[in-house]
């Protein structure tokens, strides 16, 4: 396992997350209990999970993360991190008292005495960036929070929040996740405002977070399975609907299908799966990025963790981006 440095955290940071958002239950099912073990054995120390992981179930990922933790005495051990202010039907849910009551209730749904990293899971541009700061910096003076970041958020309103900490003094977003994949999300997969940094349109938001040194941790690195080339182009456009409705709305498109080309060729150049290539693409970028795996087992686990012995060149990232036809 490779490791790298969360400003803040003490604890160094594993390159790969495990996710839980497949954490379904209030029920500590062995399944999920297998997928910490075998995450925490490859040497993964940062869980990714979420209060709206598990719908309409919400909060059994948190419940289950906190009692894995306890009966294995890791606390100290795990960067843990969890996710506020995810949007009901009826308000956006970013506000001080949102952030305050929810992030307690994870605590206490987790019974932990703190996370390493607390997330605002959307955004609302109503809400003053001074509010937003100021709650989270209370939750980081009191020692809840060591540091906090935001998820599904442009990078305007991060430069925006992280401008206004500096000139108070206080601790800005240190941690971001978003969609980052070789493939890139054409539309909307799941009508709640999903962030992504992928593609042409988002080079300016990856730009500043290179440049600010901001780390990432990127979500559906193989977008929905797109990347793995089980899904052809003639595949799809003979039967669209065999696709999950999620993956053909965010990336059957003919600019991702000409990526996944690329994606397939240099994979069988190397001797690798398309998948170690879509891992390894994330992680030959500029930025400082940290991949959420949902690995279902051990095999796709130790496919995933292969990808850290691919390292890309700029060039070949180009060309599988498609802003170059030389590599």
């Amino acid at each position: 396992m490779e490791y790298g440095k969360i400003k803040g955290i003490s604890k160094p940071a594993s390159r790969y997350i495990v996710g839980t958002m497949q954490f379904g239950e209030y029920d500590y099912k062995p399944e999920y209990v297998q997928t910490l073990d075998n995450a925490y054995e490859a040497g993964i120390n940062v869980i990714d999970t979420a209060w709206s992981y598990g719908h309409p179930n919400e909060g059994c990922s948190e419940w289950v993360v906190g009692k894995w933790i306890r009966e294995n005495n890791l606390r100290d051990k795990i960067i843990l991190t969890t996710k506020c202010c995810h949007p009901n039907d009826w308000r956006t849910k970013v506000h001080s008292y949102d952030i305050l009551s929810e992030f307690h209730d994870s605590l206490a749904r987790m019974q932990v005495d703190y996370v390493d990293v607390l997330y605002l899971h959307r955004d609302d541009p109503n809400t003053s960036v001074q509010e937003i700061i100021d709650t989270l910096d209370t939750l980081r003076t009191q020692g809840l929070v060591s540091v906090y970041g935001v998820a599904n958020w442009g990078f305007e309103r991060i430069k925006e929040a992280n401008d206004y900490a500096a000139s108070v003094g206080k601790q800005g977003f240190s941690f971001i996740e978003e969609h980052y994949s070789v493939a890139e999300m054409i539309d909307e997969p799941f009508m709640l405002g999903s962030g992504s940094i992928s593609g042409p349109k988002y080079a300016e938001a990856r730009k500043y977070y290179a440049e600010q040194q901001i780390p990432v941790a990127s979500y559906s690195c193989l977008s929905g399975g797109f990347v793995t080339g089980r899904i052809t182009r003639e595949g799809f456009k003979a039967n669209p609907d065999s696709v999950n409705p999620s993956v053909r709305k965010g990336y059957c498109y003919d600019v991702n299908f000409d990526r996944l080309d690329r994606v397939i060729a240099l994979a069988n150049e190397k001797g690798v799966t398309p998948a170690q290539i879509g891992m390894a693409y994330t992680m030959g970028s500029d930025m400082d990025v940290y991949p959420i795996v949902g690995a279902l087992n051990k095999a796709e686990l130790d496919s995933s963790l292969a990808a850290l012995d691919i390292k890309l060149t700029k060039a070949e990232c180009d060309w599988l981006d498609l802003t170059s036809n030389e590599r």
